[in-house]
């Protein structure tokens, strides 16, 4: 179709109208991050979406090489205004997408340094300053959780059966999955505070839900407190959990579901992180 020909399906008359309904549609934790790189974009580039070229957008990338910013952020920056371009054009805002002249590069798969072993997890967690900074980084490490699904936790999505305890995880993309705990740790949770305010699992010291910058903030306390690799995040104790249930036996489909992720191709990077069979052993120099 003729980019020319394309029906205009909105009233905005204006980038930040046209902004506000492009990141209506995203996931809420997606919308803060995408909408300080927009920002950040235009204000870079002086110019009008409309007026946008090729050009702009290339030397904006280039300011981020220059200071060495990793691939992985630059391909992160470049996917919310490719989304931005193209939601415009589809809208019939904008009637080119400059955006999608640029390709994405591949960036080096760093998983297998991201990979905790079962004693980190277990210095770490130890290492936390309190039962309910344990128990997040429990709950994180056994059920592979987001940190945005495991703020988003409330009391209702726990349900007890005769011999574990099932828990509603409300996950990216709106979907959800049924996972399940051990009553021992289910027995711990109960012991938690809770609030007139929410019905959330984890609070703050004030009573609201705990939010996700605070359990950034706790789990790099424990970090530093563990003496394990300094760069650890939430999401590795993601990563750990998907690596260390694989070589435990768990099947890739129940993993792949277990995560929530899209599809097998995502699982599978976990299975070449940590071998157990190579043709290397068939090679002998002796």
């Amino acid at each position: 179709m003729n980019l020319t020909t394309i029906p205009k399906l909105t009233e905005a008359t204006e980038d930040r109208q046209l902004i506000k309904l492009w990141i209506s549609q995203k996931a809420k934790t997606t919308q803060k991050t995408y909408l300080m790189v927009v920002r950040q974009f235009l204000t870079f580039a002086g110019k009008e979406l409309r007026e946008i070229r090729l050009e702009d957008i290339l030397l904006w990338l280039e300011s981020f090489q220059l200071r060495d910013r990793s691939q992985n952020t630059i391909n992160n920056k470049l996917a919310a205004i490719k989304s931005l371009f193209s939601f415009g054009v589809k809208t019939g805002y904008l009637s080119a997408n400059p955006a999608s002249m640029i390709k994405v590069p591949k960036p080096k798969d760093a998983l297998n340094e991201r990979i905790l072993i079962d004693e980190e997890v277990k210095r770490l967690i130890t290492a936390a300053s309190n039962q309910r900074d344990r128990l997040i980084l429990k709950l994180i490490y056994v059920l592979g959780l987001r940190v945005s699904e495991l703020v988003g936790l409330n009391w209702s999505d726990f349900k007890p059966t005769s011999d574990s305890v099932t828990v509603t995880v409300f996950g990216k993309g709106h979907k959800t999955r049924t996972l399940l705990i051990e009553r021992q740790l289910w027995k711990q949770l109960q012991e938690l505070p809770r609030s007139d305010k929410t019905e959330a699992v984890f609070l703050s010291r004030f009573g609201n839900r705990l939010d996700r910058h605070a359990v950034h903030r706790l789990i790099k306390k424990a970090v530093e407190a563990s003496g394990i690799n300094p760069h650890t995040s939430a999401h590795w104790l993601r990563h750990a959990h998907a690596c260390h249930s694989l070589n435990n036996g768990a099947g890739i489909d129940l993993v792949m579901k277990s995560l929530g992720h899209s599809s097998l191709a995502v699982t599978s990077r976990y299975l070449h992180v940590q071998p157990s069979e190579c043709t290397s052993k068939f090679i002998d120099l002796d």
